[in-house]
């Protein structure tokens, strides 16, 4: 049995690397206009390292019981899986099925359970308590708006465009707030932690939001050559 100092320093270098790709092939895929010539081919990257860099650092995060990497993971795992089945299913085209209306309520429950940590981490006095509270909010907030996106009984069309990009920047935020919150306390060690984990989300969530309606108003950026 691996000890947590050999297992992180093993796996740790290799999901530092795997997770530099996710975030590059993020920026990528969110910055290219939305066609099947580079688009989805970068969203696919994205996709594929990102799970990559969670099964990498997942036995150093057990092994170390970290659980607020865990909830992060969660996070990652949940909208990238709601990103991906959007832009395979392309409501209307085909409908959501059960199992797509099935993560959610697993998920929320997940949420639910780090939320509790959170707040019981704060009357312990650990002020990382913040981190699980705040991200276990946002995340349950888009449990409910994307159950209620599937949900729906007529679907508007290339509504999931905007749904689709809503997932993936919101995958590429929680990748950015693990890569943050891993690296961060060696590159910047003056950087307070709670600053680490919270940072990605405050200054990068305004921005998806405006991106977000941006490429949902006709005659944008995605539409034209």
């Amino acid at each position: 049995m691996f000890e947590y100092a050999t297992l992180r320093e093993l796996l740790m270098p290799i999901h530092g690397v795997i997770g530099l790709v996710a975030i590059l092939s993020g920026v990528v895929a969110l910055s290219l206009p939305k066609r099947p010539s580079g688009h989805p081919w970068a969203g696919r990257l994205f996709m594929l390292s990102m799970g990559l860099a969670i099964a990498v650092a997942a036995p150093v995060v057990f092994v170390g019981g970290n659980l607020f990497l865990m909830g992060v993971g969660l996070l990652v795992i949940y909208h990238g899986l709601v990103a991906w089945r959007l832009a395979r299913l392309q409501p209307p085209k085909r409908r959501p099925g059960p199992l797509d209306r099935a993560l959610h309520p697993g998920f929320a429950g997940a949420f639910l359970l780090f939320g509790g940590y959170g707040a019981w981490a704060l009357l312990e006095g650990q002020g990382m308590g913040v981190v699980a509270l705040v991200l276990s909010t946002i995340s349950l907030g888009s449990v409910w708006h994307f159950r209620r996106f599937m949900n729906l009984d007529v679907f508007e069309a290339d509504a999931w465009v905007g749904e689709h990009i809503r997932g993936v920047a919101a995958a590429f935020i929680a990748s950015l707030t693990a890569f943050a919150a891993a690296t961060g306390p060696r590159l910047a060690p003056g950087i307070p932690a709670v600053v680490l984990w919270l940072g990605p989300t405050v200054l990068l969530t305004p921005l998806f939001i405006w991106f977000g309606r941006q490429q949902e108003q006709p005659g944008s950026a995605a539409d034209r050559p």
